[in-house]
């Protein structure tokens, strides 16, 4: 591009310079000629039009530049947005891939707790330890993960669109291949301040997750992606959320039947973002209900969340979360079912459950850091409806060291704790020591 420009700049020097002297000479000539006779008015005329000509000749040279310099312009800004913001598709749309490889070893105690990934109601009881076998050891790389995200101007505002996906879905092997079956994790269009298609609902607030390798997480945190509507509105400081969510309740006694719910989760949302932290008040209110051809029955249950992320010292970081309601279920780490069901008068019974989570993040280094998470889930079991079998309380702890050696590059190992109580008191815990090697793009 410089030996463009330099090209461009002397040429049309030399063509002024030529265009000058011709008009120069032309119009000396005669004078010289002419046996000096001609008057001094002519002279002056003479200049004046030479003037006016070397004038004429350095506006059209200044349009000129004005226009090869936004034309240069240009070239770079589609060059920068490309680079910026992904390819660089027809009518104005950018596209980016991203995602990541991701390899997860970990070593477990006899006690369960899930083979993949942690999972709160997988972990034995002491009196079954004798039934399971002992020490495991595993390595796989089903949390590897792909997406893509377009964005197009429009008259609207951005409309944006998602897909992601990775490989915890069913099917699969250890013995000859190690494939696992790809699932969808997100997948929705965004226009203004509309969001529709699958996402982690609104319920919960991402923002305030925080960092462990395992993919499980916190007994007591929410974790829940699905299908909804959801609107949003930016105020100064924060914003608000509304939307409604794919219902689908679950039942301690299923053989009433699944659920048939008639109208969808519907949740709200306050973000507010001060300045120091980040902080944020949800609202649930959902319909359990149930019709097995014989009974059938519905109620109202509801569930709300506070969650905050407060800085610290330097880069460190304190986050909290705390839900509550009579319908939290599904919307759990834990995953209690939603509802009792009365097995004589088939009612729907809530019950009260609750859960949250305490975690300190630390930066030892820009590139090394720890967090530790104590999280728990407990739920209110009335022996009326259900056996004193019924589970009844989660605890967990998370404790890591993660260090980037370079970007786009995470590489860390992490302690799992997990413990889970019956309601008749029978009780047991695992232990697990987890290594994660992550690779971005």
């Amino acid at each position: 591009m410089s030996e463009v420009k330099w090209g461009w700049k002397k040429t049309r020097s030399i063509f002024a310079a030529v265009v000058i002297s011709s008009a120069v000479v032309g119009m000396a000539a005669p004078v010289m000629a002419g046996t000096r006779t001609q008057s001094e008015a002519d002279l002056k005329a003479m200049v004046e039009q030479l003037k006016q000509t070397v004038q004429t000749l350095e506006q059209k040279m200044a349009v000129m530049q004005e226009n090869q310099t936004a034309a240069d312009k240009a070239i770079q800004d589609v060059a920068s947005q490309k680079s910026n913001t992904g390819l660089l598709l027809p009518d104005n749309t950018t596209m980016k891939l991203y995602g990541y490889a991701k390899l997860d070893m970990m070593w477990t105690d006899s006690d369960g707790g899930g083979k993949f990934a942690y999972t709160p109601s997988a972990v034995y009881l002491d009196k079954e330890e004798d039934a399971h076998p002992d020490n495991a050891f595993l390595m796989h790389a089903r949390q590897t993960r792909l997406g893509f995200a377009t964005s197009t101007e429009t008259p609207y505002g951005k409309f944006n669109t998602k897909i992601e996906g990775d490989f915890y879905g069913s099917g699969g092997n250890e013995v000859v291949s190690n494939s696992w079956g790809f699932r969808l994790r997100r997948a929705y269009g965004e226009l203004g301040n509309f969001l529709i298609g699958q996402e982690w609902s609104t319920f919960v607030d991402l923002a305030a997750y925080p960092e462990t390798i395992d993919f499980g997480g916190a007994a007591g945190s929410l974790f829940i992606r699905q299908a909804m509507i959801r609107y949003s509105q930016p105020f100064e400081g924060g914003s608000f959320q509304f939307a409604i969510e794919n219902p689908e309740a679950t039942f301690t006694d299923q053989t009433f039947g699944s659920s048939n719910e008639t109208l969808p989760d519907v949740i709200a949302r306050v973000n507010i973002d001060p300045g120091f932290g980040h902080y944020s008040v949800v609202g649930m209110l959902r319909q359990l209900s149930y019709d097995n051809g014989v009974t059938d029955d519905d109620q109202l249950g509801y569930a709300i969340s506070l969650n905050a992320i407060v800085p610290t010292y330097g880069k460190d970081n304190f986050h909290f979360e705390a839900n509550y309601g009579t319908a939290l279920g599904r919307y759990m780490t834990a995953t209690f079912e939603d509802a009792f069901v009365n097995p004589v008068t088939g009612d729907i019974e809530t019950n009260d459950q609750w859960g949250g989570l305490v975690s300190y993040q630390h930066f030892w280094t820009d590139n090394l850091r720890s967090t530790l998470v104590y999280s728990l889930a407990e739920r209110d079991n009335d022996l009326q409806y259900v056996t004193n079998t019924a589970e009844k309380r989660y605890q967990s702890v998370h404790a890591n060291l993660m260090w980037s050696p370079v970007p786009r590059v995470d590489v860390g190992v992490e302690y799992i704790w997990g413990y889970r109580e019956l309601e008749n008191g029978d009780d047991g815990d695992m232990n697990r020591v987890q290594a994660g090697f992550q690779f971005n793009f």
